[in-house]
């Protein structure tokens, strides 16, 4: 579980917007989408708001190690794997099913459209899971 320390500035229902310090942890979070950059060192975080933090609240939120381990292997291990197997496709059908076709190029180019087409799949499923609140930071204590 990553931990960040903030201070409220605003509540809205039930969730609340944090000014927060940037940290290296940042860079790889999958909840970035819902942080604000004001500044290179500050950063405005729409958190939900369990325990009822008011503004001026200083609070610690944090972002579930799970969440984080999710995001890696789906940002990162599903487009080696589908670039993988467009190249191992493109070697297939190039070497017996195509015969006649450049094998390598056939693999390179099936390669990368199965890469682009499983990003183009992540941004859509990155839209519907905006809308989920299992992907935001959770305020867990006012300090």
């Amino acid at each position: 579980m990553i931990e960040e320390r903030g201070k409220v500035i605003e509540v809205k229902d039930d969730t609340a917007l944090i000014r927060a310090a940037k940290t290296g942890a940042c860079e790889k979070c999958v909840s970035k989408k819902v942080c604000k950059g004001i500044t290179d060192t500050e950063m405005l975080i729409e958190a939900l708001n369990p325990v009822g933090a008011s503004v001026g609240d200083e609070v610690i939120f944090t972002v579930g190690a799970s969440t984080v381990l999710k995001a890696g292997v789906t940002m990162y291990l599903l487009p080696l794997l589908a670039f993988i197997a467009g190249v191992v496709a493109g070697q297939v059908a190039g070497g017996s099913i195509l015969p006649g076709w450049d094998a390598d190029l056939l693999s390179a180019v099936l390669g990368f459209a199965f890469l682009v087409f499983t990003y183009a799949g992540l941004y859509a499923c990155s839209r519907i899971t905006e809308r989920k609140r299992s992907y935001m930071p959770t305020i867990i204590r006012v300090v």
